[in-house]
């Protein structure tokens, strides 16, 4: 039985249909992230309460976080092999077969922003995820005085930096556009060729992907605005 198995899950097919299912788990995340970041923009309560909410049943959070990292490191393992495998024989079927033939920079480039956007979940982790909420990293300036503004202080203080928000634009960017051909590629890996209907996935991808890196930007770009502004909404 294990053989089998073991065979299966050699082949070729198989892998991709693993890269695209753990893609789309990806996908699903990303997009539940972006709308909770965004509610930086309607300040403190807004942002906190919703990371109070998460963090309400411990259990079930680290069973998402659990899937996820098996997510996560499924998707580049048999990304990588499929990449490899492709390379050794000389044909590059991931772009052939995401479009006809028909190949672009975001295809050339998967495998590297891949790999980008996998040290950016690392970094962004211990960025927001791992750090105090409470911390002196938490504390701003308000109208009674210094205070701890949990997780929407960790993010201002955090995106003051511009070379940091430099960083995290560039590589939310390639969130992006990973994403953006990763939808592609789920459609074409199960096998979903329509001359009415390809065009228009692509396209529908392409915005997501744009709208993606947007939602995500918007967060250090609006701490930088209002720092010189208006100030921290507290």
């Amino acid at each position: 039985m294990s053989a089998k198995f073991g065979t299966l899950l050699g082949t070729s097919v198989v892998k991709k249909q693993i890269v695209a299912l753990t893609g789309l788990i990806g996908v699903g995340f990303i997009i539940g992230h972006v709308a909770g970041n965004s509610l930086i923009l309607f300040g403190p309560e807004a942002i906190n309460g919703y990371s109070d909410m998460l963090h309400a049943v411990p259990e079930l959070l680290w069973i998402a976080r659990l899937i996820l990292v098996a997510s996560l490191v499924l998707h580049v393992y048999f990304t990588i092999l499929v990449t490899l495998e492709n390379r050794a024989a000389r044909v590059d079927r991931y772009a052939l077969q995401a479009n006809h033939g028909e190949t672009n920079w975001a295809k050339k480039t998967m495998i590297y922003t891949g790999l980008l956007v996998f040290f950016f979940i690392l970094f962004h982790l211990t960025d927001f995820t791992f750090p105090d909420k409470t911390g002196p990293d938490t504390v701003l300036t308000g109208s009674e005085g210094e205070a701890s503004y949990g997780l929407y202080g960790l993010v201002w203080n955090s995106f003051l930096s511009v070379p940091r928000s430099l960083f995290y634009i560039l590589a939310v960017c390639c969130v992006g556009l990973h994403l953006s051909h990763g939808i592609q590629s789920l459609f074409q890996t199960i096998g979903f060729f329509h001359d009415r209907y390809t065009e228009k996935i692509r396209l529908a991808s392409n915005v997501l992907g744009a709208l993606v890196a947007l939602g995500f930007s918007l967060v250090p770009i609006f701490v930088i605005l209002r720092h010189y502004t208006f100030g921290p909404d507290v």
